[in-house]
């Protein structure tokens, strides 16, 4: 008689969040003094002391403030913890969602028994730090790739994204909200308010929330509107429609199955489970895309994890999107046919300008949120969804308070992934001449909100894509932001080693 393989179901059953405000404390914290709270945390809202040293496996997200080498290590000495699988990712904010969704499907396999993720970022305590020492605050460093590191290790960019300053997040995240503007349909005061309105209402959420960064409710005119503390970032963006890194915020949750929750004497009040994942990528450069307002990828990966949980989208009580610019969660509500009079918050958090934006751990932040909600509402499903890099890849879950058992083998997941290798976009050419139109753009701004040029991607009368500088030119400058750039003809010529173009 063949044996029956007895599936675990997974389940969290305790998570942490840290916020270490600058007026809590004038001290600096150590980043993994900062993480090892979270799990402190963690293992107490599960009602176990020294949970961690019980796990199995470590998955750390990926920390700006510390050298990579030696880093789990350190955190599981830290810890009192001696895992057999000690997990660490290189950049890319999917890396909570997804190390959630993969330690599920190793829970059900019997390959891990009790499993800590976690992470954080001490920024502020390292800007504290360089004040004190006279130096000047500056951008996040980007730890090296190593062969020992888990997930993702494409690079982000391209040779000729650098070259024309399309090299950081503001730089980017513009030409989506740029082109998310003209595909809707929207003049430039009609997204202006809509950006107001919309950030207004995250940061409202943001203030009810215990471990926002900024927990301050601010109103559309304060967001929109240039100030001493709010300039022009990147056009459309203001300062305070942007994320902030420069947080001490720290996250950790401990996944098991359900037997060995009864066996640690876990409540069952405090379960959560994982009912549904998906995890996808769209072309993976930006440049190379077919458009610059959607995202593929996040559909596709909702698709999945609803099917997996065998559920529609309308039954979803919550909603937590990636947030590190507004395009990014409006995006995602477009692509996964939210109407934007759903009374459903696009986040519970209360997004990344206003949460806060600690590196690649803020989805980590969502998911303990969402268990919070769900164990108040254990009927209700909710949906966290992460990206990386630049509307990259996504990561999603769906979660609940009670168990479901998965919809496998529908074949759904490979027909969506057929769907995905199949899309392809126009050909990008390196020099470019003659007459030409703007499909999306970037403006660039110094320290004072001043504009410093930008980066046009335009079509060439063939429809061949091109990257092509704006000189810093107060009246052109003046005219972007002001009247819609999006399908001005003009000439692009090629000269210096770039191309530039003139409406």
């Amino acid at each position: 008689m063949k044996e029956t393989v007895r599936i675990k179901r997974p389940v969290i059953i305790g998570i942490g969040q840290y916020t270490h405000r600058p007026g809590d404390s004038p001290e600096m914290v150590h980043p993994l003094d900062l993480v090892a709270e979270a799990v402190t945390r963690a293992s107490n809202d599960a009602g176990v002391k020294d949970l961690s040293r019980n796990i199995d496996t470590l998955c750390l997200v990926n920390m700006f403030s510390l050298p990579s080498d030696g880093l789990p290590g350190a955190l599981s000495e830290k810890i009192d913890a001696t895992p057999r699988n000690q997990e660490y990712t290189w950049i890319g904010a999917c890396a909570p969602q997804w190390y959630v969704n993969r330690t599920a499907e190793k829970i059900r396999k019997g390959q891990t028994r009790l499993a800590l993720i976690c992470g954080g970022e001490a920024l502020y305590s390292e800007r504290l730090a360089l004040e004190a020492r006279g130096e000047k605050a500056k951008f996040v460093d980007i730890s090296p790739k190593k062969p020992w590191m888990v997930g993702d290790l494409r690079d982000p960019l391209t040779a000729l994204e650098m070259k024309y300053g399309v090299d950081i997040p503001i730089h980017l995240y513009p030409l989506f909200e740029n082109a998310l503007r003209r595909h809707e349909g929207l003049s430039i005061e009609q997204q202006r308010r809509e950006l107001g309105e919309f950030c207004s209402a995250n940061s409202r959420i943001a203030a009810g929330n215990p471990y926002a960064w900024f927990g301050q409710d601010r109103t559309a005119e304060e967001i929109v509107n240039s100030s001493d503390e709010n300039r022009m970032i990147s056009f459309p963006y203001m300062k305070f429609m942007c994320s902030i890194m420069h947080v001490d915020q720290s996250a950790a949750l401990f996944m098991t199955d359900e037997e060995t929750a009864r066996q640690l004497g876990v409540p069952r009040e405090k379960w959560t489970y994982l009912v549904g994942s998906g995890d996808a990528s769209d072309i993976w450069h930006v440049t190379e895309r077919a458009d610059f307002h959607s995202s593929p990828s996040v559909r596709a990966a909702a698709d999945m994890a609803l099917d997996q949980a065998d559920a529609s989208l309308s039954e979803i009580g919550y909603f937590d999107f990636y947030s590190c610019f507004p395009a990014a969660p409006r995006m995602t509500r477009s692509m996964l046919g939210v109407s934007k009079d759903d009374p459903r918050p696009l986040t519970i958090t209360g997004t990344m300008p206003y949460f806060g934006g600690p590196g690649n751990n803020y989805a980590l932040h969502a998911i303990c949120a969402m268990v919070e909600k769900l164990r108040q509402a254990p009927e209700s499903l909710g949906m966290v969804q992460a990206l990386s890099w630049y509307i990259s890849k996504h990561s999603v879950g769906i979660y609940s308070g009670q168990a479901r058992d998965l919809n496998t083998d529908t074949g759904l997941r490979s027909s969506l992934e057929a769907e995905l290798d199949g899309i392809q976009g126009p050909e990008l050419v390196e020099e470019a001449n003659g007459r030409a139109e703007v499909e999306t753009y970037a403006t660039f701004h110094d320290h004072e909100g001043g504009p410093l040029g930008g980066v046009v991607v335009g079509r060439l009368g063939d429809r061949k894509r091109f990257l092509a500088r704006i000189e810093a030119d107060r009246n052109a400058m003046n005219a972007i932001v002001t009247e819609e750039f999006i399908g001005t003809s003009g000439t692009v010529e090629f000269r210096a080693g770039l191309n530039y173009f003139r409406p």
